[in-house]
């Protein structure tokens, strides 16, 4: 007889039906009705005013970290009272409701309440929650108070973000009274930095007299720590005289009036180089900055990179646009683009462009051509100067031959030859002269040659040779020493790294790239190398990996810059104010 509950054969290699229901916004609904009604609660949580907020210790346990080991490792999981000090109920109440309900409202009103016992009861989400919503409200007159906030509980993104909002609006900042409310230690922290936006430091002094002032009993005896970081030659002789010399905190303290006469001292000299921090001029918020290179396209664009919150932003459009070049930096804030070639122009051209980044309209202006047509050259600036070194040229083959602009002639001319001849080389500007760092000759063999050119005597020397053959290697400048990064020796792309030491006239090879790349560009910034795009033997790359000297390795930062850009240029620069991350 047949068995008619068989499954035909046809349907047996059918997968089985799965059948999927969201259930969270169900299960939501009944805990909150089952917590609202207070049915099988099993805990009751007291707060230091004796208010009862009743759960389960299940949905807390599940929910938080803190309640899970309190009612699993601690002497409470057998209580059915339980007491939370110095924890505020209306926090505490929002933040339960929250468990069983999946949502909270983060308000001006309740969030330093929420922050700190999301932090103690470790519910991240809601922590980071208050965080952005602090990020959102930062103002000169609470971004010290927000900072405090921030360390205080450790929301490392929130304090960096206020940290970066109190240098840029220093000079507003200084006039609220959460800035005389500041400790001794911040207070330093602070006036020490080299971020702060000033040219001159009267307004730091200002400042400082301001802080001492609003407690003049406790904090007289501490102003000459204070005027260790106040920058006096950074001020003029007039201004020191008439209002720093003048001040009576000063001329009672011993120590301070010698920083005056130091100060007075230092201005004396026509030709000053700043010796200690006292002398040191500030440079505000630095930032790398990327221009050109973006595939097969020109662009318009130009990004810059925050390394303090490892995020790409774009900055102003440009008047004009660059596919591929060589970027270098004067005087702070002059942009120059050397042998870039715009849109007018259908083949490499022996140009350079100039920008002000100081201006809000930024727009390129056309500078005196190269006197050599080059490409895959190398470029470095000494004082006023900009040099063009080897490379390849369409009627000279590969070159031996460099040249060099005066910015104040806005003219160039021809310098003494190498004595190799370099495409695909690169170059390191270390106690004013000009080092060349490897590339290929002209049989296309990879070298680990390098040269060092002197601009007072106009002569090149030879340099110990590198550990590895590199062309299109990386090169950067870090304390003093010269590091030469990845590249290729001809058959591999490397990822390894060496440094120059002019002191021991050696090369030594250090800590390994996370990936091996070639033609990527080198920027020395805070006390870091960064190491940016570049190509391996498969694609161009868009990741960012930094050298910290002081553990000698490399980390590689998530953010992906926003176009994928191939061979721009990359500079470190202050960050202009037009420079928004808006």
């Amino acid at each position: 007889m047949e068995n008619t509950n068989q499954i035909p054969d046809s349907r047996r290699c059918k997968p089985d039906k799965l059948y999927k229901k969201s259930l969270f916004v169900d299960i939501y609904e009944r805990l909150q009705s089952l917590w609202n009604g207070e049915f099988f609660c099993d805990v009751k949580l007291q707060t230091d005013d004796q208010k009862i907020i009743s759960a389960h210790k299940v949905i807390l346990s599940a929910a938080s970290p803190y309640f899970h080991a309190m009612f699993t490792n601690f002497a409470e999981r057998n209580h059915d009272l339980v007491a939370l000090r110095q924890i505020d109920h209306t926090a505490l109440l929002l933040l339960v409701n929250f468990i069983y309900s999946g949502k909270i409202s983060v308000t001006e009103e309740n969030v330093l309440i929420l922050l700190p016992t999301a932090d103690l009861l470790q519910l991240q989400g809601v922590k980071d929650a208050c965080c952005d919503f602090l990020q959102s409200q930062l103002c000169p007159t609470n971004c010290i108070g927000i900072y405090t906030i921030a360390d205080l509980h450790s929301c490392t993104k929130l304090k960096t973000s206020s940290e970066i909002y109190i240098h840029q609006h220093f000079l507003e900042v200084v006039g609220d009274n959460e800035f005389l409310s500041l400790s001794l230690e911040q207070l330093i922290k602070l006036i020490s930095s080299d971020r702060l936006p000033v040219s001159s430091d009267e307004k730091v002094f200002e400042s400082v007299i301001s802080w001492v002032k609003y407690d003049l009993g406790s904090r007289q005896c501490v102003l000459s720590q204070l005027m260790q970081h106040v920058r006096l030659p950074l001020t003029s002789k007039d201004y020191i005289l008439k209002k720093v010399a003048e001040e009576p905190l000063i001329k009672n303290c011993l120590k301070c009036y010698h920083y005056v006469l130091e100060a007075l001292n230092t201005l004396k000299s026509e030709y000053h180089i700043p010796q200690c921090i006292q002398d040191k001029p500030r440079h505000g918020e630095k930032v790398i900055l990327v221009v050109g290179g973006i595939q097969s396209e020109l662009s318009y664009n130009l990004e810059w990179f925050d390394t303090r919150t490892y995020s790409w932003h774009f900055g102003p459009e440009l008047i004009s646009n660059f596919k591929k070049n060589s970027l270098v930096l004067m005087n702070d804030n002059i942009l120059f683009v050397v042998n870039g070639y715009s849109s007018g122009y259908s083949q490499h051209y022996p140009s350079l462009f100039m920008l002000d980044l100081s201006l809000e309209s930024l727009c390129w202006q056309r500078c005196a051509d190269m006197l050599v047509e080059r490409q895959t050259f190398g470029v470095g600036v000494i004082n006023d100067n900009i040099y063009a070194v080897g490379g390849w040229s369409s009627t000279d083959g590969h070159c031996r031959s460099a040249e060099v602009y005066n910015y104040n002639t806005q003219t160039w001319h021809m310098i003494s030859n190498m004595s190799t001849t370099r495409s695909s080389c690169a170059v390191g500007v270390l106690n004013d002269l000009l080092y060349v760092v490897g590339g290929y000759d002209q049989s296309r063999q990879a070298l680990d040659t390098v040269e060092c050119y002197n601009p007072s005597i106009g002569m090149w020397s030879p340099v110990a040779n590198m550990c590895e053959r590199r062309s299109g290697v990386g090169v950067g400048v870090l304390y003093g020493e010269l590091y030469a990064v990845g590249g290729d020796d001809g058959s591999n792309f490397l990822s390894t790294v060496e440094k120059y030491s002019p002191k021991t006239g050696v090369w030594t090879t250090i800590a390994y790239l996370n990936f091996p790349r070639k033609n990527a560009e080198v920027v020395a910034l805070d006390g870091f190398l960064y190491v940016l795009g570049g190509m391996d033997k498969s694609s161009n790359l868009d990741y960012v990996e930094f050298l910290n000297p002081d553990n000698n390795t490399f980390t590689v930062i998530t953010a992906k810059w926003n176009i994928k850009w191939i061979s721009p240029g990359a500079v470190a620069i202050n960050r202009p104010q037009h420079f928004t991350t808006c």
